[in-house]
């Protein structure tokens, strides 16, 4: 996996506040026939598009196959996949919802354009946006929208974070991604502990009430 240059980390990490709490961004994926790279990350659950259905937290999304105008497939994707854009029904942001918070988040995407961006929203209400820029120093390339260029990208949250949202912007057309993953995030250990703490009082509480 390649990680992103030391500047633009600082700048993520001044973006994302805290120091425990400076997420990780990486390129880096697994090659599957039809549908280009899937996430390497184990444990991770992947949202395809295939079934031609937008999951309900996704909001403006649209999707296509193949390539014309306005939109083209990642490198190797012969599948459904997301797109973001200015026109052919696509909408800028398209923005993934996560109620219950991600440690992990990933997406495939093709042809990195200066005008495309994706900001990560996270449990303590600060973001991080990586341009078009960024995303494609990822990969070792540059944002020029080559369409021969794909590159799968990962986010981690960091310690004591959670990614609660991804908007993928563009200003023009357009910002491709498919083979999207997560992973939910772990409860922390002092939210254990008030559980178990309420769940004390509950018994205490019956049990006084029984008595």
């Amino acid at each position: 996996m390649k990680i992103l240059s030391t500047l633009a980390c600082a700048t993520l990490a001044a973006a994302a506040g805290s120091a425990s709490a400076v997420p990780t961004f990486t390129a880096g994926g697994t090659a599957l026939a039809g549908e280009g790279l899937v996430t390497s990350v184990a444990g991770a659950t992947t949202i395809d598009f295939n079934s031609g259905i937008l999951p309900a937290n996704y909001i403006d999304g649209a999707l296509f196959t193949g390539t014309n105008g306005n939109h083209a497939a990642p490198p190797g994707d012969m599948s459904k996949y997301l797109s973001a854009g200015t026109s052919s029904d696509q909408h800028s942001p398209v923005t993934a919802s996560f109620s219950s918070g991600l440690s992990y988040f990933g997406f495939y995407m093709g042809s990195p354009d200066t005008y495309n961006s994706v900001t990560y929203t996270f449990a303590d209400h600060s973001s991080t946006t990586l341009t078009g820029t960024q995303l494609a120093t990822l990969a070792g390339d540059t944002a020029n929208g080559n369409q021969s260029v794909g590159l799968y990208v990962n986010a981690f949250a960091g310690v004591g974070s959670k990614i609660t949202s991804v908007a993928f912007h563009s200003t023009q057309n357009a910002f491709e991604t498919d083979n999207h993953a997560f992973i939910t995030a772990v409860p922390e250990p002092e939210t254990y502990a008030m559980l178990l703490a309420g769940l004390g009082l509950l018994g205490f509480m019956l049990r006084r009430k029984s008595s």
